[in-house]
């Protein structure tokens, strides 16, 4: 008993730390990138290692109990289905993580758990990369659901799984960039979330990678890119 609950702290602490560097960094290295320069306001609401555990908790209690295969469809061996599955995958777990994110999400902006959970997101009507991860802790647990529960429906490699969960990270910088929009077809870009930012409680563009869902369900709207000169 007591070797199970210390394994579970070794997890949870390895993915919280993992997790909050990860985030740390590829904002640090995106705005390098990019060259955008960010104000110190704009990182000034960056979560402390404290507010981090308590927002994600729930996303790292899943990772431990599928990482550890007490849940879910996680393989290490390709043989245990195929390279063509293994390759074409993670295509079906962004459409599944996609459509519950959609649905999560759209839920948020009900009048009452918008006014009071997930304003504390839209406050930042200009948002940065750095935007992505700071939210209410109850909203950050409910959507993070999305991110990982598509690995306890359907089989997926370990690796894959793992470069899905950074991709996905890393989409969310970009998905939150205002500084630097792009437009991208097919795809929920960030000239589309960040549309999604500047509208409070009734909006639109819910989606996290694709646009489909918006489309199907009435919800996406397209605004055209000023440039500045």
């Amino acid at each position: 008993m007591l070797g199970l609950m210390m394994e579970f702290i070794y997890y949870f602490m390895l993915f919280a730390t993992g997790d909050y560097f990860f985030y740390f960094w590829t904002n640090v290295l995106y705005e390098k990138y990019n060259r955008i320069n960010v104000s110190n306001k704009d990182t000034d609401s960056v979560p402390d290692f404290s507010d981090w555990v308590l927002g994600n908790g729930v996303s790292y209690v899943f990772l431990y109990l599928i990482y550890t295969k007490q849940i879910g469809h996680l393989y290490a061996n390709v043989s245990d289905y195929s390279i063509t599955y293994t390759l074409i995958s993670p295509i079906a777990y962004f459409f599944i993580q996609d459509f519950m994110f959609y649905v999560l999400h759209r839920t948020a902006h009900i009048p009452f758990l918008y006014q009071r959970i997930h304003y504390v997101h839209h406050k930042h009507r200009k948002p940065t990369s750095w935007s992505v991860r700071i939210s209410h802790w109850i909203d950050s647990n409910v959507e993070n659901i999305a991110f990982t529960l598509p690995v306890v429906v359907m089989p997926i490699h370990e690796y894959m799984w793992m470069s899905c969960l950074m991709f996905t990270l890393l989409w969310g910088n970009f998905l939150h960039d205002s500084k630097k929009r792009v437009q991208l077809y097919l795809l929920n870009d960030n000239s589309d979330h960040c549309v999604h930012h500047y509208y409070g409680e009734k909006n639109c563009n819910y989606s996290y990678y694709f646009n489909h869902w918006d489309k199907i369900f009435g919800t996406y709207k397209k605004m055209k890119i000023r440039t500045n000169h």
